[in-house]
């Protein structure tokens, strides 16, 4: 079932394409400068593309010149014929339904730190609704006095209810206090299940179009996107969609590629960089480049995001992920050493938040030493964080995960770093004004999660302290933990572990199958686990891919007295849902919203921890049986086209 908040969004944008009649994806503005900006959209076939703009919506005097638009189609397309309108070819689309045309305007001349008002037509006829929504403002002149207020969001491509309400709390808080965004940072994985063009579209583009239309979203990419986009060729369906700044048209300092890029708002200069498909060395291309930038900005704070942690312990581990470990390695040196005042992450599906830290690049990872502030960083509670005015090396930085955009959240464990540690949904607003920057975790119902400030006056000297705030473990039962809990200490295993399952794939089967005396001699037998994609499957399923999404699979068990009833528990890993049933009864579901089988609704897209999580099947206890009994269990990947599928479960009981 949609929630309302998705209902309304969802009508609101189809009403908007009705009227508008040719749009695939809406018109949504980009790289942003202090006398520029870039207006995208699509439509299903070619059209006499016009933009005019103006500073009031009743005056739209003025009308982009042709060669300011350009136009980017499937190389098919492009080849069927020249354009009449006389508008330029831009580069060739990756992927897109045929006969798509993408078309990219560049409006310049405008006033800094200014207010416009834009119309997309197809020659005379307006494509584009009337009123205040199709809108953008021109970034401040680097260096000015300017405050800024943005957005920051992580893993929320699901196209799900939890992005909606999300989205929808961001819009109504800023809404009742008066102060919309002015930037939109998205540290990736905004496309699940692989960052094609259909799910950009879908997870993307539809869902957050009412905010697209008027506030650039400085995106970086994500590793679902990376198994369709490529940061060394910049190409693929992130970079079909995004126009980042390579020259320095934004401030900072030319890149010269889309794949990590800064950019300036006032006195806040922004770091976007590629830690998924790049070299994350410091001595390679982006490490350099980075060097290169830092010593180059006269910003007053420093801003970094990307998408992989250097710091987490939610359903990623930074203490032994290769790319999370080579972030915190070699780059944040790099960026300590610049004078870096927060860092925002993603892939880990989780919101932490760090004290005041320099110097944690050990692994693993520890507070020894490397903490500045202990404190919770609340002007109401411990004060905010201090440090001294200007770019000072090494001297605190604030991190950020924000992984907790919209998919599933889990916690498989305590960075000891962090201050704060919630396992919800939601985004971060954070707002810098004068010598303040202050950051809320905004949950999905609207709520303050938390609260933080850094304060840079004057000059401020940090010594680490000896016994720093240690965060507590997340409680058993408290529910801290969404997707399941650690495997507990001692347990007595009822299915092992790589247990051979009889299983189902690239079918359906019949009515009755996860009832205990059903007949599965037609089904294959295979070991646990069963998936592809990610290289730690053991059953491959090399066929599933673009064919089938259900995997369907069944083992008996043994309780041999009523007191092996209680304390039964399901470890999995699993990507995306699945629907338990013990004995032919349903008594587990984890993020599949509704009905089973073929009529299964609403699959949550979720990354396999590479730990185990332990889910209870207390509802369980009134339908086992002394001696025999079965566990099947449906397994549910979000999309046909999905990179990857992991379904690994084992049945335990705790020890006595």
């Amino acid at each position: 079932m949609k929630s309302p908040v998705r209902a309304i969004l969802l009508a609101s944008s189809l009403l908007a394409s009705a009227r508008a009649g040719e749009f695939h994806r809406m018109p949504y503005v980009q790289a942003a400068t202090d006398d520029s900006i870039h207006i995208v959209w699509r439509t299903g076939a070619r059209i006499a593309p016009v933009v005019k703009y103006g500073t009031s919506p009743d005056a739209l005097d003025q009308t982009v010149s042709t060669e300011r638009i350009s136009l980017r189609q499937l190389p098919a397309d492009a080849a069927s014929g020249a354009d009449a309108s006389g508008i330029k070819p831009g580069l060739p689309l990756h992927s897109a339904p045929a006969g798509t045309a993408q078309y990219e305007v560049h409006v310049g001349g405008l006033a800094a730190d200014t207010a416009y008002y834009y119309a997309v037509f197809d020659g005379e006829r307006r494509l584009t609704e009337e009123g205040e929504d199709f809108r953008f403002r021109t970034h401040p002149v680097p260096g000015s006095e300017r405050d800024a207020f943005f957005w920051v969001v992580g893993d929320s491509g699901t196209g799900g209810r939890a992005q909606a309400d999300v989205h929808e709390a961001m819009i109504a808080y800023t809404a009742a206090k008066k102060r919309p965004i002015d930037l939109y940072l998205h540290v990736g994985d905004m496309a699940y299940g692989s960052g094609t063009d259909t799910e950009f579209t879908d997870k993307f583009f539809a869902p957050y179009e009412k905010t697209l239309r008027h506030t650039v979203c400085w995106a970086i990419l994500g590793n679902h996107e990376g198994h369709t986009s490529s940061g060394e060729t910049g190409t693929g369906p992130f970079y079909d969609a995004y126009i980042c700044p390579t020259k320095g048209e934004s401030g900072g300092l030319a890149s010269g590629r889309e794949a990590y890029y800064s950019f300036d708002y006032g006195k806040v200069h922004f770091i976007g960089l590629n830690s998924h498909d790049l070299d994350r060395r410091k001595s390679g291309a982006m490490a350099q480049w980075l060097k290169a930038d830092l010593e180059a900005t006269n910003a007053a704070w420093l801003v970094a995001y990307w998408h992989h942690p250097p710091y987490t312990k939610g359903s990623h581990d930074s203490d032994t992920e290769a790319q999370l470990v080579e972030m915190r390695e070699q780059i944040m040196p790099i960026l300590e050493s610049g004078g870096i005042d927060i860092v925002f992450t993603g892939h880990s599906h989780i919101y932490e938040r760090s004290m005041l830290i320099d110097g944690a690049y050990a692994t693993p990872t520890t507070s020894e030493g490397v903490v500045l502030d202990d404190g919770d960083g609340s002007p109401a509670g411990d004060g905010p964080y201090t440090k001294s005015e200007g770019l000072v090396p090494n001297n605190g930085t604030v991190q950020v995960v924000a992984g907790h955009g919209g998919t599933g959240v889990s916690r498989m464990g305590t960075m000891p770093i962090m201050r704060k540690i919630l396992v919800e949904n939601g985004s971060v607003l954070c707002g810098v004004s004068g010598d303040t920057l202050t950051a809320i975790m905004l949950n999905h119902a609207g709520e303050e999660r938390d609260l933080f400030s850094i304060v840079k006056r004057g000059t401020v000297a940090h010594s680490p302290l000896e016994d720093p705030y240690e965060p507590p473990a997340p409680e058993k039962g408290s529910g801290a933990v969404v997707s399941g809990t650690p495997l507990p200490a001692a347990f007595i295993t009822l299915i092992d572990q790589n247990a051979g399952w009889k299983y189902l794939a690239g079918s359906d089967p019949a009515d009755g199958w996860a009832n205990l005396n059903f007949d599965d001699g037609g089904w294959q037998t295979g070991t646990a686990g069963f998936g592809f994609g990610d290289k730690d499957d053991n059953t491959l399923l090399e066929d599933m891919r673009n064919r089938y999404t259900r995997v369907y699979i069944r083992h008996d068990f043994t309780l041999d007295d009523q007191a092996a009833f209680s304390g039964l528990g399901l470890a999995m890993r699993y990507d995306d849902g699945f629907i338990a049933y013990v004995n032919g009864v349903e008594v587990l579901r984890v993020d599949v919203d509704k009905g089973a089988g073929k009529e299964a609704r609403g699959i949550e897209a979720h990354e396999a921890s590479a730990k185990f999580r332990v889910h209870s099947l207390e509802e369980a206890k009134p339908h086992l049986k002394l001696g025999r009994n079965v566990l099947a269990i449906e397994g549910h990947n979000s999309s046909l086209a999905s990179s990857d599928f992991t379904l690994d479960p084992f049945l335990i009981r705790t020890a006595d």
